[in-house]
């Protein structure tokens, strides 16, 4: 499950949207969600994107100005669009007013469509926004999006330390594994057996069969450590931290979750008994979203070192 909101966005001058782009950023920034924005520029590239089946079923709201310069309006726009997304929401806007936009639509018999002048939009979309995930907001898809999102992160992890690994010389590979054998020591007594086979591993790569003894936790330990070592990327150090204080022990939690059902009323406890409210999960969204983000420059930063 992702945190990516995605709008395509039809607007042939981008610059007469900076200020609602950047709104819209912001109100949807807000409920942990990341906006991203494809722009076309006429209602024929717009379909050519939206002919894409792999992008197409990954837009989650179209945008359609009106006036698009030479070539097709976007009426016309709207009523081709809904002809491959006979369900996708759309909103429709300009510097005319609802009620005239909506009259277009209505002659091309276009349903489903959101109206609205040029600079009421964030307004608009932030009302689509909050129906479209209202579900997602919901305490047990908030769990779901939290799992999957660190489930994301702890693959950029694995990559990371893999390369790190696979480009670094002999003693920094010593080193890496004689910290995992380190780490592993200290569990012994619990994961006798499984500890064993860790030990003799020549390669990081085996490491990655053994969630259970070598956790999430002791592979960012380890990456942080590398990194370390190799003097690489101090400024995101003190992150790698935060995620594991502040994002890890809560995602733990949710995996070990207890929930109350009441009719339709939905509880979820954490382990130690405390309840998990909406406004919780919203705080925990958008600090998931901060730390994806750092773990996205990490990647960047490795592809251009």
């Amino acid at each position: 499950m992702r945190l990516d909101f995605n709008v395509l966005w039809v607007e042939d001058n981008q610059s007469n949207v900076h200020a609602q782009r950047d709104r819209i950023k912001a109100l949807i920034r807000k409920e942990g969600f990341r906006l991203q924005v494809k722009f076309a520029s006429s209602v024929d590239q717009a379909k050519e994107f939206l002919s894409d089946d792999i992008y197409g079923d990954h837009i989650d709201l179209i945008l359609m100005d009106y006036d698009l310069g030479p070539g097709k309006k976007g009426d016309e726009g709207l009523a081709e669009v809904r002809e491959i997304f006979p369900y996708k929401d759309i909103v429709f806007y300009s510097g005319m007013a609802p009620s005239e936009l909506m009259n277009k639509a209505v002659a091309l018999d276009v349903q489903g469509v959101f109206a609205s002048h040029r600079n009421d939009l964030p307004d608009i979309v932030e009302g689509v926004f909050e129906n479209l995930v209202r579900k997602v907001l919901d305490i047990d898809h908030s769990r779901g999006i939290v799992m999957g999102a660190t489930s994301d992160i702890d693959q950029i992890i694995n990559d990371l330390l893999l390369g790190l690994f696979d480009k670094s010389d002999e003693v920094f590979r010593k080193t890496s594994l004689a910290s995992v054998i380190e780490r592993v020591e200290q569990k012994r007594v619990a994961f006798h057996e499984t500890a064993n086979t860790i030990v003799a591993i020549t390669h990081l790569n085996e490491l990655m069969e053994h969630h259970g003894v070598y956790t999430s936790d002791d592979r960012l330990r380890l990456l942080k450590k590398s990194l370390t070592q190799l003097d690489l990327f101090k400024s995101h150090h003190h992150r790698l931290d935060g995620y594991r204080t502040e994002v890890m022990p809560k995602r733990n939690d949710l995996a070990h979750i207890r929930v109350v059902t009441d009719g339709f009323s939905r509880k979820i406890f954490d382990r130690k008994g405390v309840e998990l409210t909406s406004n919780d999960m919203r705080a925990l969204r958008v600090k998931l979203l901060e730390y994806q983000e750092c773990f996205d420059e990490l990647v960047a930063l490795y592809a251009d070192n």
